[in-house]
């Protein structure tokens, strides 16, 4: 059967990913003119609420809204800043501070690896249909935004809005619908041995490890995007 449609995974796929919402929360009330008296403490004091409200945030997501799970976030940093005894610190300016770290120019959180563009101009020359299929939250779509890969997809499923993650099958199920086309002319391309790979099989897809750093000596493994273009 041959392959008419490429998904890709995105962290650690197209996506180099840095994301510690703890180191950048501190980082943007250092920038904003608060020094916590006990860096440690203000760490695990943020970590410590953000693993308390996860189960909150992931409900959020279901709402497929920018604005709810932003205020998810500006409410985090509002109960923090009172718990470290800096009440007064203005919420507004650490989370447009914040904001700018994660999604402002030149983010080192989020930043396309060296292979991605070409495989993704490859692809759309050949008229192949692609979407990206991820464990991610609503900020996946404002990421894609910001790294000026959005046009490339025919649909981005981030995996919190519809409350299942692979490796789970609904999810494959959802993309392969999404394009309208058998499972079996879909490649699913990913970092994650278990969740792409075993993942997309179970739900039918033909699937390939992409790890940049081990030889590609099995034929369903690569070492860069690149190598893609000769998969279809």
């Amino acid at each position: 059967m041959s392959i008419r449609a490429v998904s890709f995974d995105a962290a650690g796929t197209l996506i180099d990913v840095k994301w510690n919402p703890v180191a950048i929360a501190v980082e943007a009330a250092v920038k904003t003119g608060l020094t916590p008296s006990d860096p440690q403490v203000a760490e695990e004091t943020y970590g410590r609420m953000l693993q308390s409200r996860w189960g909150h945030f992931q409900q959020l997501n279901l709402q497929r809204s920018r604005e709810v799970c932003d205020e998810f976030w500006i409410e985090l940093g509002r109960d923090w800043l009172k718990a470290i005894g800096h009440e007064d610190h203005p919420i507004e300016e650490l989370a447009k501070c914040a904001d700018n770290i994660i999604f402002g120019e030149g983010s080192s959180v989020f930043q396309l690896f060296d292979d991605s563009l070409a495989v993704l101009d490859g692809l759309k020359q050949r008229g192949i249909p692609m979407i990206i299929l991820s464990n991610w939250d609503v900020s996946l779509h404002r990421t894609c935004e910001m790294l000026r890969i959005t046009q490339y997809f025919h649909t981005i499923i981030a995996s919190l809005e519809e409350g299942v993650e692979k490796p789970e099958k609904k999810l494959f199920d959802i993309a392969a619908n999404q394009l309208g086309l058998p499972a079996s002319e879909i490649l699913h391309i990913g970092d994650d041995p278990l969740a792409d790979v075993h993942g997309a099989r179970n739900a039918g897809f033909t699937a390939t490890l992409i790890d940049r750093c081990s030889p590609s000596d099995p034929p369903t493994q690569i070492q860069s995007l690149a190598e893609v273009l000769d998969l279809i």
